[in-house]
């Protein structure tokens, strides 16, 4: 505080009145602009994985160094196409921009922030609606110039220009050697198949011999599920190095690669840069006798029998109207009812409720499918049993409900709920300041503690929090209210305070 260099004259009724003038000086302090830094490479290779380090480490580096800075995060994905909106660490980015933790976010150019002029445009403009810039150092444009849109509408289209131009040329070239028969092949990477040292296909007959088997079985009238079972007993591993499951075997079975033909251009990329089977969306190409094949024509087409054999089998309907018997359906084991479910290709069959809802360790259950039971066609209640499983195929019988009710009951689900402790009571959301509530998972016996507004208003009202009694334990004792937030993933993602987000004790 100082005082002027001069005094004020003041007359009033006569009297000469001299006065000191105060000015205050008015200090300058500079708020620090709050910055964070989005980075990402498309391909998970290691020169990338390098250079994604590198851009973090330079955004790390170069925004501590600015005094007129302060680091909030690097943001960054790996191995994700810029096409993608889906992208963990930008849209993580974006809602920590909604929850107003920055004031700016530094990119090394638009491509970098978005391959997609539509995505680019999007999230700028609700970032600058939030009070959020983007700088572009590539480009130097700043989102929130008076220029700014304009010239990164014009970049960004150029960008997404570009990339569609490669990747049209890509598909050119893939496209020229479909046209001429050059087959564009990948048999090392099915089980069976090896490279030799000159670069030509032949049989890794260790794999070949358990192909064979598969093939037999299926053609026999084995389930998927049988052969998965033999080959994971046995020990085979797939050509990824994991166990076997019933997908995996149809797909190997469906396979025309393994009868010597190849089919080309099966797979493509389309519009959302999604990989996607081609059926009929684009042309392919059929090569017969392309290779030296593993089994014949004629087993081939006996397992491709078998498996339609299959799906009609398991066929059910597609309506709720087309299950008149839905309620009197039970499992004979412990009598709750059976529940449809839906698989791919139009199957359909019905599940034990009891075993879906308490664990295997309440019931055994039953899963009948829709076809045996449209068979019955029961107008009265049943309860269903299996016979047998000859070559994975269960055999399905059922009970009238008065013979079943003479030596059986339904049986009843008793959890063991452990007694609430006390600080059960001291235990807030963060976000809402609400009280969180436990909840016990019924198979797995696992306690959680979720926001108690999110759960009765839903996460329009509040996103809510739900954390692990195991991390809440960790906390002990626990004498007062505390506020629970989420950080990130695992266990030590959590954290809390003695104060709500919004800053109500």
């Amino acid at each position: 505080m100082t005082y002027l260099p001069f005094r004020v004259m003041n007359t009033k009724d006569g009297v000469l009145t001299v006065m000191k003038v105060r000015a205050l000086e008015k200090k300058n302090i500079q708020k620090r602009t709050r910055a964070a830094a989005y980075c990402r490479v498309s391909t998970e290779h290691d020169e990338q994985e390098d250079s994604l380090e590198n851009q973090i480490r330079h955004y790390e580096d170069g925004i501590k160094a600015n005094p007129t800075y302060e680091l909030v995060e690097v943001y960054y994905d790996f191995g994700i196409s810029g096409f993608k909106e889906k992208r963990p660490g930008f849209q993580r980015m974006m809602e920590d921009a909604r929850k107003g933790k920055m004031d700016l976010i530094i990119t090394k150019s638009i491509s970098r922030f978005a391959r997609n002029t539509s995505t680019v445009l999007d999230a700028t403009r609700e970032l600058k609606a939030l009070g959020v810039g983007v700088f572009f150092e590539l480009q130097g444009i700043n989102t929130l110039s008076s220029e700014g849109e304009l010239m990164m509408t014009i970049y960004a289209a150029f960008a997404q220009a570009e990339s569609e131009s490669i990747r049209e040329g890509a598909k050119m070239v893939y496209r020229h050697k479909y046209e001429a028969g050059i087959p564009v092949q990948y048999l090392e990477r099915s089980f069976g198949y090896r490279k030799d040292s000159e670069g030509n296909y032949e049989i890794e007959e260790t794999e070949a011999g358990w192909i064979r088997k598969i093939y037999y079985m299926i053609a026999d009238g084995y389930t998927p599920a049988a052969v998965k079972r033999f080959l994971n007993d046995n020990g085979i591993l797939s050509v990824n190095g994991v166990r076997w499951n019933d997908n995996m075997v149809i797909r190997l079975v469906e396979n025309e690669i393994y009868k010597g033909d190849y089919i080309m251009h099966k797979h493509f990329v389309n519009e959302e840069r999604k990989l996607v089977r081609n059926m009929g969306q684009a042309d392919s190409w059929y090569v017969e006798h392309d290779h030296v094949p593993i089994v014949s024509k004629r087993l081939w087409q006996k397992a491709q029998d078998a498996l339609a054999e299959r799906r009609k089998y398991l066929a059910g309907g597609k309506k709720r109207s087309d299950f008149p018997y839905e309620n009197n359906l039970f499992c004979a084991h412990c009598g709750h009812r059976l529940r449809l479910r839906k698989y791919g290709n139009n199957r359909m069959s019905w599940g034990c409720s009891g075993m879906k809802d308490y664990s295997i360790n309440f019931c055994k259950g039953v899963n009948v499918p829709d076809s045996v039971v449209r068979e019955w066609n029961p107008e009265k209640p049943i309860y269903i049993y299996e016979k047998s499983r000859e070559k994975g195929i269960p055999e399905h019988g059922f009970y009238s409900e008065s013979y079943w009710k003479r030596d059986h009951r339904k049986k009843e689900y008793t959890p063991e709920i452990p007694e609430i402790e006390y600080y059960h009571r001291w235990l807030r959301c963060a976000i809402c300041g609400g009280k969180l509530t436990r909840h016990i998972n019924r198979s797995s016996g696992k306690e959680w503690w979720i926001c108690s507004t999110s759960k009765h208003n839903g996460i329009s009202v509040c996103p809510g929090v739900r954390v692990p009694d195991s991390v809440v334990r960790k906390w002990l004792p626990i004498t007062e209210p505390i506020y629970i937030r989420r950080n990130g993933d695992g266990e030590e993602g959590y954290s809390y305070s003695c104060k709500a987000e919004g800053g109500n004790p």
